[in-house]
């Protein structure tokens, strides 16, 4: 009931988006803006350069991201998500240790199992889900201010809305 009440407010006008290989699907409450961007990331000693396709928007004084990232030959999926996981904490100015982390399924033709992270600081709230396939690694992240008490509820909206197609 709550969710279908959070989906008819004006500031969340939820609609289905798909990553840019039309692999992943993800309901936005707003319109999102696309970008890429080269990026490297640090994988054990070793750093690992790739693009990062992003959608991203803004609603309800939320931010909301559906980025996936093209895995390079010969590097190693889990251990690149481990590194964009700890570079996405890290820009929060927070650690692993505060962050909570748990499984979640992804919906779809072939269920798959994700990692969902949460993290509150001082100035933000944020929500990550990792989902990965053979040569793609996707995050889907909500961003909030640490006392907006509709985050929960939009961040669950987002992260339920995702599935496979």
């Amino acid at each position: 009931m709550a969710t279908s009440l959070l989906g008819c407010t004006p500031e969340l006008n939820w609609r289905l988006v798909s990553s840019s290989q039309n692999l992943a699907h993800a309901l936005m409450p707003c319109k999102p803006d696309k970008a890429t961007r080269a990026v490297t990331l640090r994988v054990n000693a070793t750093e690992v350069s790739t693009q990062l396709h992003m959608q991203a928007c803004e609603a309800g004084k939320m931010n909301f991201a559906l980025a996936e990232l093209a895995v390079p030959p010969n590097a190693s999926t889990q251990e690149l998500r481990d590194a964009w996981r700890l570079a996405s904490l890290a820009s929060l100015h927070t650690t692993e240790s505060q962050a909570i982390s748990e499984p979640r399924l992804i919906k779809g033709d072939k269920p798959s199992q994700a990692l969902m992270t949460r993290v509150t600081t001082p100035a933000h709230q944020a929500q990550f889900v990792w989902f990965i396939t053979e040569q793609t690694i996707y995050q889907a992240a909500v961003y909030g201010k640490p006392n907006d008490k509709a985050f929960a509820e939009a961040a669950e909206t987002y992260v339920s809305g995702i599935k496979w197609p």
